[in-house]
């Protein structure tokens, strides 16, 4: 089947515009095209401190960035393309209370397109995040886990660490490694003045357990990098997920979110 029957001859536009027309009836001046109205709402958002629902607490976060190629052109053929979504200074909250500053995180939901049965729908081939968290934060979790032991990110790829008490006896570099349920830094070289040695036996590898991700997610690589640690996932359940959601619930999720700077639950029809 050619790109240009995608669809089987269906063609997304008059759904579009009705979404268009609803738009109009809840934001003032809302353009004409569901290009422009969709370019509009971003244009709302980014760059606003924003809150959103994670069961019954609340998470903040600011919108930094929202990309799309999306004009109407693409959104009639039905090809929306790739979409990237990055928030900063995330408020997310751990199980036993509280909650963990993530730096920044970044979706991307590749080769976004629409579909029509069983109702318009949005669906991606793949949903990939990017979760960053601070030296900072890495080096409190480390400490929780190993009292005394101080962590930074090192060069290419690695961490290390040294003793609180003893910071110029030297340091040992480690390689990060995803388990089931945890991320595992396995010890690599013991650097000591000038000299590269084998890490001695009794240096175990340091095993730091994973905070409660959303539902689906998995975690497939580590990285660090120069202030920052990088948890690379995979929404695995999230295509499928996302695809159930009817592009009017969509259109009504982003108005309410322009108007209440309040990010709404977006729920999934089975």
């Amino acid at each position: 089947m050619s790109d240009g029957r995608w669809f089987d001859g269906w063609s997304p536009w008059p759904e579009l515009a009705g979404l268009a027309a609803a738009g109009r009836s809840l934001l003032p001046n809302v353009p004409v095209t569901p290009g422009a109205l969709v370019r509009m709402v971003t244009e709302q958002l980014v760059g606003r401190r924003l809150t959103a629902k994670v069961d019954d607490r609340e998470v903040g976060l600011t919108l930094a960035e929202l990309d799309y190629p999306a004009d109407s052109l693409r959104l009639a053929t039905g090809r929306v393309g790739d979409v990237r979504i990055v928030a900063e200074d995330v408020d997310w909250p751990e199980p036993e209370g509280g909650s963990i500053p993530l730096r920044r995180v970044t979706v991307l939901a590749e080769d976004v397109r629409l579909r029509s049965l069983p109702t318009p729908a949005a669906k991606p081939a793949r949903v990939e995040l990017q979760i960053a968290v601070s030296a900072e934060v890495l080096r409190e979790r480390v400490a929780k886990a190993r009292p005394g032991i101080v962590a930074a990110p090192a060069a290419n790829g690695l961490l290390r660490i040294h003793w609180a008490k003893r910071p110029l006896w030297g340091h040992l570099t480690l390689r990060p490694e995803v388990a089931d349920d945890a991320v595992v830094l396995v010890p690599q070289t013991l650097h000591i003045g000038q000299r590269r040695l084998r890490p001695p036996r009794r240096f175990r590898p340091i095993v730091l357990p994973l905070p409660e991700l959303p539902p689906g997610i998995r975690l497939t690589k580590v990285e660090p990098r120069h202030d920052e640690l990088v948890l690379h996932t995979v929404a695995e359940e999230w295509p499928e997920r996302l695809s159930r959601i009817p592009l009017p619930d969509l259109l009504s999720w982003l108005t309410t979110a322009a108007v209440t700077l309040t990010l709404p639950k977006l729920g999934a029809r089975s």
